[in-house]
């Protein structure tokens, strides 16, 4: 048979396979070099890890450690993602790549409130070059979060049986290396408390040591334990940060922790310590002369060093162990300068001119203009000239003249402006210039537009956690370049609206110097302003009690002598300081709008998201509050010279000495929860509830250096009628011996016979080393017990109660503890 040949010379089914190559080879162009197969095996891969485990807490940043290596052609873009409490934050940071390059970048982020991945993808232009993902785990903003930094962390972690908190949300313990502590301090913010075991401190970066001073000064609480390290592992801490430099280890009495511990064995023999001089704070433990335990403040925060070893059996064997770590390590408290609800700040940031409703007397002149005018004028003349008619054609006029003079009203009230309004707190500390600011820049456009925001110094810029006015979808969504500097692209503003953007960032303070001591019973000393810059309104606060100065210009000094006030309910902590609002009392709109203004960022301070305004602020010594107005981020926006306002609240934690007779009371004592065996439990700034068992709770003062000689300790159950300074307590003493506990379901023999809601009262004796049983309180009056000094510590001052109850129904109160005496 003769085959035919084509054109061409071949056949149909000979094209076939030069066809299907012409075809793959149009695919492969039309594709482009990117879906080649030597670009996904040179092109750039990427890791991704989120640092302190991945553990993350709305409201605070967390670090992402990307790793990229980069075998093929050279790459230059971006690395992305997109998060923020309502995640409309897209974060980014710069990245080049070159060929044969392998880098780390760290991405700092506001994690989503929901979901437990984050992928972050590296781009270049709008082309998606690579992309990873990275698990975190987000935690209740109440939780109590402690990292454990320990040579054998399971010593540690295994034996902080810590308490659940008033949402009965357990703490997180978690064990992580030095490396994973982030280098700027915004990035361990997610930690309330570090526990350091015999880890060398050199393994720190002086970033990372510069970021645990400003943790530290911002609240955090570092304790610092003994081990077989030596003093040498903590040779990297500063100095201002340990209460005594260990030089030596010395045998210790376990008789002397007592103070600490509370109840200890009672057969256990001496325990090694390291030991040194006293620098700063107070000593919990001393032998002789030596100091084998110690506290210090510093800021806001305070440092613990424990000169033995915690895990050691002897004390995991024994309640002592619980004890201590819940008084060290207690409930982490809402309020003070880590925000998990920002709506007070997010509101004063809104509180412009700009936005306020128009005065009632121009709208009610323009509504009786546009009356008279479109009705009675406008028919007499048009009757004057004999076209009535013509309403036909004037009506529609007016309307129009009217419409367009409202909006030139309202557009006058508003103004042309670009607005660029700071509201900002502040922390730092009396005798320094560094502090830590978290700033709430509202920009107000009175038109729509979109504008580029550039902010020198490399802040971290993040949208508020409560965005009240950034509204939803990707037009609204904040693009924020980190770096220095760090920008906002494309910040889209309604028309006659403001956008809220929120900054961290280390800044400079005004340079004071403090000389307080509480004497007596008054808080007294001076406050000297060394800065250039002038102090207004400046306030001293401690607790409850609130001296306001006068303001102090640059090189002024004030001096203080108030009576401490133990008030246990009273005005808000704004009022004292800011003053009362009284609307409509005359004062102008731009003045009532500062004190909102104000006020709104004092009660940010205070506030509890589960209770409200606490009405103290979360710290144990004074402050010093006062106002500002400078620019702390110069905030450029391309082609617009803004219009700048600002206030700002200078935080400033001071020293305080305590000498002579005083009485520590609400305010000016702090408590923790050491134990407890009830069915329920829950402790609330107000009051405390619990089933069936008991409950143990560590009361102790403010911190104080010396002894203190305890004279009197009084109590009281549900604030009676007794809460005045002048009223004597009733004196009581306890009960030979502690009735034994009713059986579960209590028998008829031992039932309470008093069903009035309260607990039986136990004080832990510690000079003889036993629990006392107090006769039954009855609600209201205070009572003072018998021999005070048995049941105070003299060193920290500290005094253990015991609430029991044995009903089956539950108990619930509310305590009112004061310890006297005199502070040498």
């Amino acid at each position: 048979m003769r085959l035919r040949a084509s054109r061409s010379g071949f056949s149909a089914d000979a094209r076939r396979p030069w066809r299907a190559i012409a075809a793959f080879a149009v695919v492969l162009a039309a594709l482009g070099p990117g879906a080649a197969p030597t670009a996904a095996v040179d092109g750039p891969t990427m890791e991704a890890r989120i640092l302190l485990n991945g553990n993350a807490r709305i409201g605070s940043w967390m670090a992402v450690q990307v790793h990229l290596v980069n075998n093929g052609p050279a790459v230059s873009g971006e690395l992305r993602l997109a998060g923020g409490s309502q995640g409309q934050t897209r974060f980014g940071t710069a990245v080049d790549l070159p060929t044969q390059s392998d880098k780390t970048y760290v991405l700092y982020a506001q994690p989503p409130a929901f979901g437990s991945e984050l992928e972050i993808v590296l781009a270049s232009g709008e082309q998606k070059v690579a992309s990873t993902k990275a698990k975190f785990s987000i935690h209740d903003t109440t939780q109590l979060v402690v990292a454990v930094v320990a040579e054998r962390p399971e010593g540690i972690v295994g034996n902080l049986r810590l308490l659940p908190n008033q949402n009965q949300v357990a703490a997180l313990v978690m064990s992580i290396a030095p490396e994973d502590l982030p280098e700027r301090v915004e990035g361990w913010n997610m930690l309330d408390r570090i526990v350091w075991q015999d880890v060398d401190a050199d393994r720190l970066t002086p970033a990372q040591l510069e970021s645990l001073r400003g943790w530290v000064a911002a609240g955090g609480r570092l304790v610092i334990a003994g081990g077989t390290a030596g003093p040498k592992s903590l040779s990297a801490f500063p100095d201002v940060l340990l209460p005594y430099r260990p030089t030596a280890t010395t045998d210790v009495p376990v008789a002397a922790l007592g103070g600490l511990l509370g109840e200890v064995p009672a057969t256990q023999g001496d325990v090694p310590a390291l030991s040194g001089e006293l620098a700063g704070g107070r000593a919990l433990a001393t032998v002789g002369d030596r100091v084998v335990a110690a506290e210090r403040t510093y800021g806001t925060g305070q440092v613990t060093l424990l000169g033995f070893d915690p895990a050691a059996d002897w004390m995991t064997e024994s309640k002592a162990s619980e004890g201590m770590w819940r008084r060290l390590l207690p409930a982490r408290s809402s309020g003070g300068l880590v925000f998990s609800d920002d709506n007070m700040l997010v509101s004063a940031v809104s509180q412009l001119p700009s936005l306020a409703l128009p005065p009632i007397g121009g709208l009610i002149v323009l509504l009786g203009a546009y009356i008279l005018l479109i009705g009675p004028l406008n028919y007499l003349v048009l009757r004057r000239l004999d076209r009535r008619e013509w309403a036909w054609l004037t009506m529609p006029v007016l309307v129009v003249v009217f419409t367009v003079g409202a909006y030139g009203f309202g557009a006058v009230l508003r103004g042309n402006d670009v607005i660029v309004n700071e509201v900002a707190i502040v922390s730092g500390a009396p005798g320094a210039t560094d502090g830590s600011g978290q700033i709430y820049v509202g920009i107000f456009s009175p038109s729509r537009g979109r504008y580029q925001v550039r902010v020198p110094g490399g802040a971290l810029l993040s949208a508020p956690i409560n965005d009240f006015f950034g509204g939803q979808g990707a037009a609204t969504q904040l693009d924020v370049l980190q770096g220095d500097p760090a920008r906002v692209r494309d910040l889209a503003v309604g028309f006659g609206s403001l956008r809220t953007i929120r900054a961290e960032t280390p800044v400079t303070v005004p340079l004071i110097r403090t000389n307080l001591r509480l004497e007596d019973g008054r808080l007294k000393g001076t406050v000297k302003n060394l800065s250039n810059e002038r102090l207004d309104k400046p306030a001293v606060v401690l607790g409850g009690t609130v001296a306001t100065l006068k303001d102090l210009e640059p090189g002024a000094e004030a001096t203080i002598d108030v009576l401490v006030q133990n008030v246990l309910f009273g005005q808000s902590l704004s009022d004292k300081v800011v003053g009362q609002i009284f609307f409509g009392d005359g004062r102008p709109n731009a003045d009532t709008a500062a004190l909102n203004i104000r006020h709104s960022m004092v009660d940010q301070l205070t506030y509890d998201p589960n209770f409200g305004s606490t009405g103290q602020l979360a710290t144990e010594g004074p402050v010093v509050l006062a106002w500002g107005s400078r620019d702390l981020l110069h905030i450029e926006i391309e082609d617009q010279e803004p219009r700048r306002l600002g206030n700002v609240l200078y935080y400033l934690a001071a020293r305080m000495t305590i000498s002579g007779t005083t009485s520590f009371r609400s305010d000016l004592i702090r408590s923790s929860v050491v134990d407890s065996d009830a069915a329920f439990f829950s402790k609330d700034p107000y009051s405390i509830n619990f089933g069936r068992g008991t409950a143990t709770i560590a009361y102790r003062p403010t911190t104080f250096e010396g002894t203190l000689e305890a004279t009197e300790l009084a109590f009281g159950l549900n604030f009676g009628g007794d809460t005045g300074l002048t009223v004597k307590p009733t004196p009581v003493e306890p009960l030979p011996s502690i009735p034994p506990r009713c059986p579960n379901p209590p028998t008829p023999e031992c039932a309470p016979v008093i069903a009035d809601g309260l607990p039986e009262v136990e004080v832990y004796d510690l000079k003889h080393r036993e629990w006392k049983r107090l006769p039954h309180l009855s609600p209201g009056p205070r009572y003072a017990v018998a021999d005070p000094a048995n049941y105070v510590d003299p060193t920290t001052g500290t005094v253990l109660i015991r609430y029991v109850n044995d009903r089956m129904d539950s108990v619930g109160f509310s305590v009112d503890v004061s310890i006297t005496g005199a502070v040498r």
